[in-house]
């Protein structure tokens, strides 16, 4: 499956409908004590906690556990968000967006990982949708290169002459998403404005950034062309991979590497390919560990799943850490270790960097200069207006 129909069934668990409170509670809580800048209006996004949390209290028989959990999640996401928003703004230029989704906390390793191709990949090299369309010329733009895109993946999906028609499609795709995307980004800024204008009343010196779900990101082609090329990556790989079940003809598009690696990997399409690439294999065998469990949510709830066949959601955000937490709740000495790595990894090394990463972009977006000393609530100013 994909993520709408699991978050669908994810909805149907018996305790879901009280994690509407505690996250907006605790959102509240963190914005009056100052310590988050983003509220969070992504309430459909709130299946995802829910998601952690049904998997845990399964595990662990108590739904205490599951709940505080996703708690940690919840806080994380937020200040996440608060440690990448000049980012976003940087790459759709809209101001005063948060990006509060769990998909972004896999940069955490995402993140090093390209840090580790800079040393590898040549800058020169840098591909993103500007170099291809300065390259191949026409054969850059959106509607072009999804035509391209798709009529290859018909033809190697056996399609004959249908893969004409999955080129159409496929272009088409890659040539409204970035239309719908700055419909969506013009109709959002009223409404951070407005809001940054209240937070500026009432608590003078304070920013408040709007959290959104991920589609913001969704104009640019860069995103779309990495997951129509790890396309056929995954189809041989969930084949020809030990221990993996699943097949993921539900959901074959993974937004939740390839959006998150955009922001990571600040565009460059050779790093988003390459971590795209190594997840392949995480999130097959995510989906089979964790498809019991959402099997047993469906028929519990009076779903009607076919004798021998199995329910699993492949794509599903953050993967590598909900696999690390899950067996570590098994005390798998191995994801016990792994859930140790990511915190440290997280405290140490990514925020750290990503404080670095925010500074950079302000004085590339130019509201602040290199090594300027201007102070918080001057570049807060900065980033609302």
């Amino acid at each position: 499956m994909g993520w709408a129909p699991s978050l669908g069934l994810c909805w149907s668990w018996k305790y879901a409908f009280l994690m509407f409170p505690v996250q907006i509670g605790i959102n509240v809580i963190m914005l009056l004590l100052g310590w988050t800048k983003t509220l969070n209006v992504d309430m459909w996004n709130v299946g995802n906690q829910i998601f952690t949390a049904f998997l845990v209290s399964t595990v662990t028989g108590n739904a205490i556990i599951g709940f505080a959990v996703a708690v940690v999640q919840i806080i994380a996401e937020l200040k996440n968000s608060d440690h990448i928003k000049n980012q976003i703004t940087e790459l759709t230029g809209v101001p005063g967006i948060g990006m509060p989704h769990p998909m972004f906390l896999s940069n955490i390793i995402f993140y090093p990982i390209a840090q580790l191709l800079d040393k590898i990949l040549p800058e020169s090299g840098k591909i993103d949708a500007a170099a291809l369309k300065k390259k191949i010329g026409i054969f850059g733009e959106n509607h072009i290169l999804g035509f391209i895109i798709g009529f290859i993946i018909g033809l190697m999906g056996g399609q004959g002459m249908g893969a004409l028609m999955t080129g159409v499609q496929a272009g088409c795709a890659l040539t409204l998403f970035p239309m719908v995307s700055k419909l969506f980004m013009t109709a959002l800024t009223p409404i951070s404005d407005a809001a940054n204008s209240f937070i500026k009343k009432r608590f003078p010196g304070r920013e408040m950034v709007i959290g959104l779900d991920w589609p913001i990101l969704a104009g640019n082609p860069e995103i779309w062309v990495s997951i129509i090329l790890t396309i056929p990556v995954a189809l041989l790989v969930s084949i020809v991979l030990p221990g993996n079940f699943v097949l993921p003809f539900g959901n074959l598009m993974n937004v939740c590497v390839c959006a998150a690696a955009f922001v990571g990997c600040k565009g460059d399409m050779r790093k988003m390919l390459i971590i795209s690439y190594i997840m392949v294999p995480i999130l097959c065998w995510s989906a089979t560990d964790f498809a019991p469990m959402l099997n047993d949510l469906a028929v519990q709830t009076g779903g009607a799943v076919p004798d021998g066949q199995m329910l699993a959601w492949w794509g599903m955000d953050i993967a590598e850490i909900r696999w690390a937490v899950v067996e570590a709740m098994r005390i798998n000495p191995v994801a016990i270790a792994a859930c140790i790595g990511i915190v440290a990894l997280a405290i140490f090394y990514y925020f750290p960097a990503q404080r670095r990463e925010e500074h950079a972009a302000a004085v590339r977006m130019g509201w602040i200069k290199e090594n300027s000393d201007l102070d918080q609530t001057q570049l807060n100013a900065k980033s609302a207006s």
